[in-house]
């Protein structure tokens, strides 16, 4: 009887281990938010979540003159940063152009992205917050 109830044990425990996390896949339409105050769920597609430290997905595709949204939902501030001068570039006028300065939660940012490419931006604010934007 022991061993009956060590292994349903186990099985609950495994069980509630695969429940947890968000599976997610490469375009971020999958699993997603959590953590920092507020974002949990599914972010949409075509858009960037930020959480207190990272931004959700890490990777997104979009296609070429698709417009890319930011969002910050996690109860800090966040911003997002070109990694060079071409990205920057490529990031032409959705409510602004470039660079994304320090916004509080609640606030988004979009740009559009004419442009084939990959393009890599970080939070200046939260050192190891990254991710990559491939336009095709």
């Amino acid at each position: 009887m022991r061993t009956v109830s060590g292994l349903f044990g186990a099985l609950v425990l495994a069980l509630g281990v695969a429940s947890c996390g968000g599976g997610g896949d490469a375009t971020g339409t999958g699993g997603g938010g959590g953590g920092g105050g507020g974002g949990g769920g599914t972010c949409p597609a075509g858009t960037f979540c930020m959480t207190a430290t990272s931004f959700t997905p890490t990777t997104r595709t979009a296609a070429v003159g698709a417009t890319v949204t930011w969002q910050n939902s996690s109860g800090v501030g966040h911003n997002v940063v070109w990694d060079d001068a071409t990205a920057r570039a490529a990031a032409a006028a959705g409510d602004g152009t470039g660079d994304m300065p320090n916004f509080d939660t609640g606030m988004s940012h979009t740009r559009v992205f004419n442009t084939a490419g990959t393009y890599g931006f970080h939070c200046t604010i939260h050192q190891g917050m990254a991710g990559i934007l491939t336009v095709q």
